[in-house]
C-alpha cells in the first residue's frame, strides 16, 4: 500500500469520521515532525509510514475512549492536557479531531515546545495552547483529563505528580503496551491508585502489537 494511503486507510479502519481539512492537518503535522525531527529529536520516526502508523494512528486508536471520558466529566468546558507532549502525540492528532475541546500540551524542553508552538500556528489550532513547564510545576488541579504517551511509567513520583494535576473526579489516560508490564507498574502504586481500567486498543497495521489505554479516576 502506498505510504500516502496508510493514514486515510488507517482512519477508515478505526471507523473515524474525518474531514478533508482535518486529514490535511494530520498530514501537514506529520510533514513538520519529519522535517524537524533530526534537529529536535521529537520522536522515533524515520519516514511517513512510521509517523502515520506508530504515532498518529496509535494516538487516534484511543479517540473514542477519550471522547467518552470527556463526555463523563462534570465540567461544561473540560480542560484536557497532554503531559510530556514531546513532538505532540497524542495531543496534536486528538486536538485536530476534537475541535470543540481545549487542549494544553505540557512540555518542559524549550526546543520541543517551540516546535509545538510552530505546529499550532501552522495548522491554526485554536483549541491548543502550549505550557513550557515541567509537569511538577504545573498548577495543581489544572485539568479534567490528563493524557500521556511514552512519558514515564507509573512510578510513585510520576503518579503523585499526575494525580495532582487533576481536578477531583478527573481522569488520567495513559497509552501503554503489554498487560504484564501494566500490572507490575500498577501493583507498585496500589496504595495510590487502588483501581484502574485497562482498555485494549487496536492500532491499524500494528495489530500484532499489544496496546492498551490505562484509565484512572481521581477520587
Amino acid at each position: 500500500m502506498p505510504v500516502e494511503d496508510r493514514l486515510s486507510s488507517g482512519i477508515d479502519r478505526l471507523g473515524l469520521c474525518v474531514s478533508e481539512a482535518q486529514l490535511s492537518k494530520l498530514r501537514n503535522y506529520a510533514r513538520m515532525v519529519l522535517e524537524f525531527n533530526k534537529g529536535y529529536n521529537l520522536m522515533k520516526a524515520d519516514g511517513e509510514d512510521e509517523m502515520y502508523v506508530n504515532h498518529i494512528l496509535d494516538s487516534l486508536s484511543a479517540l473514542r475512549h477519550i471522547q467518552d471520558l470527556a463526555g463523563r466529566l462534570s465540567s461544561e468546558q473540560p480542560a484536557l492536557a497532554d503531559i510530556g507532549s514531546g513532538g505532540g502525540c497524542p495531543g496534536i492528532p486528538l486536538a485536530i479531531l476534537m475541535e470543540s475541546y481545549s487542549f494544553t500540551l505540557v512540555e518542559r524542553m524549550e526546543k520541543r515546545s517551540a516546535f509545538l508552538s510552530a505546529v499550532v500556528r501552522e495548522l491554526a489550532l485554536q483549541n491548543v495552547r502550549i505550557q513550557t513547564l515541567q509537569a511538577e510545576k504545573v498548577v495543581p488541579g489544572s485539568f479534567d483529563l490528563a493524557l500521556f504517551r511514552a512519558f514515564h511509567p507509573f512510578d510513585r513520583k510520576t503518579t503523585k505528580t499526575l494525580l495532582s494535576l487533576l481536578k477531583k473526579g478527573g481522569f488520567l489516560a495513559a497509552y501503554k503496551a503489554r498487560s504484564e508490564k501494566i500490572a507490575a507498574e500498577m501493583d507498585a502504586v496500589r496504595d495510590m491508585i487502588p483501581s484502574y481500567q485497562k482498555i485494549p486498543l487496536t492500532v491499524p497495521f500494528l495489530e500484532d502489537h499489544e496496546r492498551n489505554l490505562v484509565v484512572v479516576q481521581k477520587c
